[in-house]
């Protein structure tokens, strides 16, 4: 037999842990081809390269992401090869296989929960020719009917499948996904974790040795798929000493964990000021503070003891924080949603994600719709477009104000000039966020996709409509920002430039004196003028404010120069003292 395993992932750079799995679980019996697409290519050509293979069964992996496309390409697939095996399995053919046979008769088998065991057991009966009725987990046809065999229990021993990575091949530039445990020790009722059993651990000699294999290999990112991968500190612990012992000097590469920051022991907080950095990233469920809405999804969160650890994961500046909340949740109004979005902005994370809250199937808000009266997308991704709490049009406002959030705040290209607007002009960060929303929605600019450059431009035309005082300060600031995320000092015309008399010839005289060099710049040291001068693009601009701020007034000047200040000192530039004595 041909077989096939495939997928419609929704990126390119990502790849398919469930089809590396089950490919190797059947290896030893059966040889299977994998190729992998990605939700933004045509059906058609899908379709053409699947056909060319000329496969007797292909396996398809399902997801709320990619069911769509994936079942039409099915159905233009059995339109041109009728006699092809089509096998269905993932999380969204699991909940209620035998329906979505009922509705795609294109199908011929779906193969629920976990499917390593199941699938490799149907292989053998289609090599075979047997019956199917003794392969659990198994939904099959016979003779008109559908046919739902009893549901398999989970793997306990989970190191009797086989890596999935005994071969990179196809995973060049991609991120990798991976797999230390499964199952989830919590029961929120917007997941479907909450569905699975205790949790199972992988053995760590199996962690650690597949692990060592993907860093030898160099690839970009692994990313850990464990619903809480700190579930179990002491094992956690071992697992990223043993990240940091053998990480590779001459490669860039980086670890991504889930992890539950309340449950961080302070043992494991103090090693991991030590990690270098961006090697590891943290992605941390917060989702709500409301104390209410936490408990009717039944999820225990100690947000005074995550305040404090992600403060403290914060200090060294090393690993990058990723915060989620989701709007849309029971008891969760829009002013309870605004305390929640402060709570969280104001621990200042490197990137504060706002989700929609999605009625997965099977989850236990789903089943307790009719109760929250919940209105919601009829397909994929199920998304919540009203609640009780939450009407459409407000939910329609969260969705701006995760538009510009995403532009300008998770950017971090604005930083400073965000940092400013919201000091001085704001009570909270949501209000700054709610009026830039605003503005964006009433400008037309969510319609479409902007250049780097006139994003500055639209912020500082927010800036005289809403704020209006202290526009010379802004203007610096925000010129500040500009420069900081350009390579080369090339100002627009609506940022205004301040002509430095001969400032080419006094910047080569400064940089080709090393004592300037030592003394102000020591970590260049090491360069040659040459160099320096393709690197220092923002101390000329330096410059250039110290020339400005002396004509400026003493509280202008001030705020300023603490911005610049501390720019300088936390990238470790030059001293503080010595900032304002550089003489071009």
């Amino acid at each position: 037999m041909d077989i096939l395993l495939t997928t419609l992932n929704s990126k390119y750079i990502h790849s398919s842990l469930a089809l590396r799995y089950i490919r190797g679980y059947c290896k030893d019996q059966f040889n299977i081809n994998l190729l992998e697409y990605t939700i933004n290519q045509h059906s058609d050509d899908i379709v053409a390269e699947i056909y060319r293979q000329q496969a007797d069964i292909i396996g398809f992996s399902c997801y709320i992401w990619n069911i769509e496309k994936t079942l039409e390409v099915i159905k233009l697939l059995k339109k041109v090869q009728p006699e092809v095996k089509v096998i269905l399995g993932g999380p969204e053919v699991s909940y209620d296989p035998v329906q979505v046979m009922k509705e795609n008769p294109e199908i011929d088998y779906i193969v629920y929960g976990e499917g390593e065991i199941t699938f490799k057991e149907l292989l053998v009966q289609l090599e075979n020719k047997e019956e199917f009725k003794e392969i659990k987990g198994l939904v099959y046809r016979k003779e008109g009917s559908i046919i739902k065999n009893k549901s398999r229990a989970v793997i306990e021993d989970l190191d009797i499948i086989p890596s999935p990575y005994s071969d990179l091949e196809g995973l060049d530039n991609k991120i990798i996904y991976f797999e230390s445990n499964r199952g989830c020790p919590y029961n929120c009722q917007y997941c479907l974790s909450s569905t699975l059993s205790s949790v199972r651990y992988f053995s760590l000699d199996r962690v650690k040795e597949d692990l060592l294999k993907l860093i030898k290999a160099k690839v970009r990112q692994v990313k850990f798929v464990d619903r809480t991968f700190n579930c179990n500190q002491n094992r956690a612990l071992e697992i990223f000493k043993f990240l940091l012992e053998n990480k590779a000097e001459d490669h860039e590469m980086n670890f991504h964990f889930e992890i539950t920051a309340d449950l961080l022991t302070d043992e494991v907080i103090e090693f991991l000021a030590d990690v270098p950095k961006g090697y590891f990233q943290f992605e941390i469920g917060v989702q709500s503070t409301n104390k209410d809405t936490l408990e009717v999804i039944d999820r225990r969160v100690n947000f005074k003891r995550l305040s404090k650890v992600v403060k403290s994961l914060s200090q060294p500046e090393n690993i990058h924080l990723h915060l989620d909340l989701i709007a849309g949740l029971p008891k969760e109004d829009y002013q309870s949603f605004k305390q929640s979005f402060n709570d969280v902005y104001n621990l200042n994370p490197g990137r504060l994600q706002l989700g929609f809250l999605k009625l997965l199937k099977g989850s236990g808000l789903r089943n307790k719709a009719v109760e929250y009266e919940f209105v919601w997308m009829d397909n994929p991704p199920y998304e919540v477009l009203a609640s009780k709490e939450l009407s459409y049009k407000e939910i329609l406002k969260l969705k701006m104000i995760e538009e510009v959030l995403e532009t300008y705040g998770n950017s971090h290209k604005f930083q400073n000039s965000l940092e400013f607007v919201i000091s001085n002009f704001y009570d909270t960060p949501f209000d700054f966020y709610e009026d830039l929303a605003s503005f964006w929605e009433e400008k037309g600019y969510y319609r479409y996709a902007h250049k780097f450059q006139n994003l500055y431009k639209y912020l500082q035309e927010f800036y005289r409509e809403y704020c209006k005082d202290s526009l010379d300060i802004f203007g610096e600031i925000l010129k500040f920002d500009f420069l900081l995320n350009k390579r080369k000092i090339d100002l627009p015309k609506f940022l205004s430039k301040y002509e430095i008399e001969d400032y080419k010839s006094k910047f080569k005289s400064f940089i080709n004196d090393d004592n300037n060099i030592k003394k102000y710049l020591p970590n260049l040291s090491e360069y040659s003028s040459r160099r320096i001068q393709r690197k220092v693009q923002v101390e000329g601009f330096a410059y250039d404010i110290v020339e400005v701020i002396k004509d400026m007034d003493k509280d202008h000047k001030k705020k300023l120069t603490n911005i610049l200040f501390d720019y300088y000192d936390k990238e470790g530039l030059f001293d503080k003292a010595n900032f304002a004595k550089i003489k071009l």
